[in-house]
């Protein structure tokens, strides 16, 4: 679980996220949607540490990495996974190497139980065939299932997606929502996902944020969000037509 309380994140005089107090909880997939702009990116980021806030607290069960040094601090990132929006797998390695490279990294491993471990990674997003391979070789749906394998290597507690379906095709997107929800519940990650796909909003999202202007502007689930009397967010939804259709269908 992830608990924010309170977070202030400003560059200059632009003030990003206002006061932002929310819960992520495990084995569920915790959606953070809203428009461009809206401080979703500045929110993820801080919650990785790749940002620091300017006020608040940020809390994984009850420790408040905002209190932590660097060295306190790499060993949380070994409960954490990353999906970045572009996969990031590296040219110059194939995927075993890849998805070894958390283990490298951050593991004490040997080099026997990397082997394993990457092979149990790759087999679980249906890629074991695929270990030599290059990135260049792949799909943007394979690829995707790699980065997802690398971000699961280290078995973590927490994972984060940035636009996990970036680029990719319908059908291909809906897989990796799958994916995500499948080893999310198998797991019982804390998984954060950053998204604008209103298909993964209705398929997993099981708790969802809306951020308005760097404020929660609402909560909810896939369930309730269509019933919603929030003006902006029912914008933001309707602004889509395969959105209107489905309301028009009911």
């Amino acid at each position: 679980m992830i608990t924010i309380k309170n977070l202030n994140k400003s560059f200059d005089q632009q003030h990003v996220l206002h006061d932002i107090n929310c819960q992520f909880l495990p084995g569920q997939n915790n959606l953070i949607i809203g428009l461009s702009g809206s401080g979703k990116t500045v929110l993820l980021k801080c919650l990785i540490g790749l940002l620091q806030p300017d006020s608040g607290e940020i809390l994984y069960e009850d420790r408040n990495i905002l209190q932590y040094s660097a060295r306190k601090m790499k060993l949380v990132r070994r409960e954490i996974g990353v999906l970045f929006q572009g996969s990031a797998l590296f040219d110059s390695m194939n995927v075993a190497d890849n998805v070894a490279y958390p283990l490298r990294m951050f593991g004490r491993m040997s080099r026997s139980e990397i082997e394993d471990r990457v092979l149990f990674c790759l087999n679980r997003v249906g890629l074991k065939d695929a270990l030599s391979k290059m990135p260049s070789e792949l799909s943007g749906g394979m690829q995707k299932r790699v980065a997802i394998a690398r971000a699961i290597a280290l078995n973590p507690k927490y994972l984060f997606c940035d636009e996990p379906n970036s680029g990719l095709d319908p059908q291909t997107s809906i897989r990796i929502d799958q994916l995500i929800d499948d080893i999310t519940k198998e797991y019982n990650i804390t998984t954060i996902v950053n998204t604008h796909d209103m298909n993964s909003v209705l398929g997993i999202g099981d708790h969802i944020t809306y951020l308005y202007q760097g404020r929660i502007g609402w909560t909810g689930n896939k369930d309730n969000i269509l019933q919603t009397d929030c003006q902006p967010l029912h914008d933001f939804l309707f602004s889509s037509p395969i959105i209107r259709g489905l309301i028009q269908k009911k």
